[in-house]
C-alpha cells in the first residue's frame, strides 16, 4: 500500500488589519495544492500552514501571501506559539463580542 506522505508546518507573521483581511488570506490560502490544515488569525496577524512534504514549499506560500498585499515573515513553531499566547493573553473584544453571542444563543435553547 501507498505510504502516507509526511507534512510539514510552516508558519508566517502577517499585517492583517481586519477580519476581511483574514477571510480574504484564508480563502486564497485553502485551495493551494497539499494544504491539509490553516489557521489565518488577524488578532495575532499569523498565518500557520501545515502541507503535504512535496506538495508545496514555504516560498510558494510566502509569494501567495505576498500577491495578495499581505507580509509573510517566516517564523519558527515556538515563535508562532508565543505570539498566539500573547494575543490570548491581551484579548480582543472582537473575541469577547462573539462569546457573549455564543452563550446567548445556548440559553435560548
Amino acid at each position: 500500500y501507498a505510504q502516507k506522505k509526511a507534512t510539514k508546518i510552516v508558519c508566517f507573521k502577517s499585517n492583517m488589519d481586519c477580519s476581511q483581511c483574514e477571510n480574504t488570506l484564508t480563502e486564497h490560502l485553502k485551495f493551494l495544492r497539499g494544504v491539509k490544515d490553516l489557521n489565518v488569525n488577524h488578532v495575532a496577524n499569523t498565518i500557520y500552514i501545515e502541507y503535504k512534504e512535496g506538495k508545496n514549499s514555504e516560498e510558494k506560500f510566502a509569494k501567495a501571501i505576498e500577491k495578495k498585499g499581505y507580509k509573510a515573515e517566516k517564523v519558527t513553531i515556538e515563535e508562532y506559539r508565543q505570539i498566539i499566547q500573547k494575543a490570548a493573553e491581551k484579548g480582543h473584544e472582537h473575541g469577547a463580542e462573539v462569546h457573549t453571542v455564543r452563550k446567548k444563543q445556548q440559553v435560548q435553547k
